[in-house]
């Protein structure tokens, strides 16, 4: 596979430069032409941030051909020109006769999707990337293009009642930009209810979210509203909706197209009126291609669909995400605490950040745990690790003669001595967190999956027990 990652510089080709800070990015209209295939000869502009081609309905380019994939790719423009990105097709997408995952486009690049060829052709014309002035949206905060782009969305659609699905990897942000998008909506006075579809039991999930009658199921001695009822007249947030059982798919498209819900144990039926967010860190088309969530739901539910950038593509904002993050944490005057501010950040810029924006907020709140003044970011960085969070749970794993004499293998003792401090962490991180196994995970810094394999690992009851 190629990525066509020195193509870079041809891409700028297809941006027009402004000399006013702040401007919209202006990129030159573009065109596909077809040059073989069923639509031989005809012409489709490529007229939004993310055009999608392939054979499926709901695509921005519809093509007649059996060897194409329902989604089989998407052209996604930003500040740095386009880019061609495979979606998991079947028989691939070529560029120049490559086989490529990603690519940025050049004019005149020749594209083969099974039978059909396309030629990308940039226009003289130029049209804008519409940019928030803003380097904030609520609580979220960002200068980079990429967060400037976002928030222009988010001032756009959080007024109205569409639903919007977050993407983007764990640790980006999705629920805190969820929450905004609701604090700045006509629903802010109303409940913002969160459910996690990933950390319910199946069995509880549909009660969770549509509630119960008495004597639905064992256990159930009362009635009780789901999340769409606590939720009427607000927003739903589904953390985590690519996890939602199939069974209750079917279920959710009907709460989406007729705004009624059904008790667990009862046929009669209650009108809402709520708006749905949901977000989530797989690969939703490749989760519709693969048939293990509903095209039209998902189409139901992205009618607004914002991929959040991991932190390692806006480095740029690390100064400022650091400053919040700091005076949210530990006051405004807890800045001068901090040694070399800016030769600091360019050591944070150096780091890859795989736990994005999230790991950034712990490294920082670990450094003002260290007991040496001024405090070095650097050195925390070092550090890695669970950090803090240890410390909180005064987890204390026992080390006498009794528990570690050397007289069995090194790697036995070593092992044994891991488990009872895994298995005591968790406990306490759950019983910390009410049982939240989203919450735990982003207290202690590790994935939500890594937790729950954990879990299941030690037997433990996610309610702390």
């Amino acid at each position: 596979m190629s990525s066509f990652s020195n193509q870079s510089s041809l891409a700028q080709t297809l941006i027009v430069p402004s000399r006013v800070k702040g401007a919209p990015v202006r990129v030159r209209k573009t065109v596909l032409l077809v040059t073989a295939g069923s639509l031989q000869g005809k012409e489709f502009p490529v007229d939004k941030d993310v055009f999608s081609i392939g054979t499926g309905k709901n695509v921005d380019l519809k093509l007649e051909d059996p060897s194409v994939s329902r989604r089989h790719c998407e052209i996604r423009v930003d500040e740095h020109g386009y880019t061609i990105v495979d979606m998991n097709s079947t028989n691939g997408t070529f560029v120049n006769g490559v086989r490529i995952s990603s690519a940025f486009l050049n004019p005149g690049a020749e594209l083969q999707l099974g039978g059909t060829n396309l030629v990308f052709s940039p226009l003289q014309e130029a049209r804008e990337l519409q940019l928030s002035p803003s380097d904030s949206f609520g609580s979220v905060v960002g200068s980079s293009l990429a967060m400037r782009r976002i928030f222009y969305i988010v001032e756009t659609y959080s007024p109205t009642d569409a639903s919007i699905m977050l993407t983007g990897e764990t640790g980006t942000g999705k629920e805190i930009v969820a929450e905004e998008i609701h604090r700045h909506s006509a629903r802010a006075d109303k409940p913002f209810v969160v459910i996690d579809c990933a950390a319910l039991a199946k069995d509880l999930i549909e009660s969770e979210l549509f509630g119960h009658v008495k004597g639905a199921f064992t256990g159930a001695a009362s009635d009780r509203p789901g999340a769409f009822e606590y939720a009427n007249g607000g927003t739903v947030f589904l953390d985590e909706v690519g996890d939602l059982a199939s069974e209750l798919q079917p279920k959710l498209l009907r709460v989406l197209e007729k705004r009624e819900i059904r008790r667990v144990g009862t046929n009669a039926v209650k009108k809402i009126d709520v708006r749905i967010i949901c977000a989530t860190n797989r690969d939703m088309d490749l989760e519709v291609s693969e048939g293990r969530f509903r095209e039209d739901l998902f189409y139901r539910l992205a009618v607004v669909n914002i991929e959040l950038p991991p932190l390692r593509k806006r480095k740029e904002d690390i100064p400022l995400l650091a400053r919040k993050f700091v005076a949210d944490l530990h006051g405004v005057d807890a800045l001068d605490e901090i040694a070399e501010f800016d030769a600091a950040m360019e050591a944070l810029r150096r780091h890859e950040w795989p736990g994005n924006v999230r790991e950034l907020r712990n490294l920082i709140d670990r450094a003002f745990y260290s007991p040496s003044r001024p405090i070095d970011l650097t050195a925390a960085l070092d550090s890695g690790g669970i950090g803090r969070s240890a410390q909180l749970l005064s987890v204390s794993v026992p080390l006498d003669a009794a528990s570690a004499v050397g007289n069995r293998p090194f790697k036995e003792e070593k092992a044994e001595l891991v488990d009872e401090f895994e298995r005591k962490y968790i406990m306490k991180l759950l019983k910390r967190n009410d049982g939240n196994i989203s919450k735990s995970a982003r207290e202690a810094d590790i994935e939500r999956a890594y937790l729950q394999r954990l879990i299941k690992k030690y037997g433990i009851d996610v309610n702390g027990k």
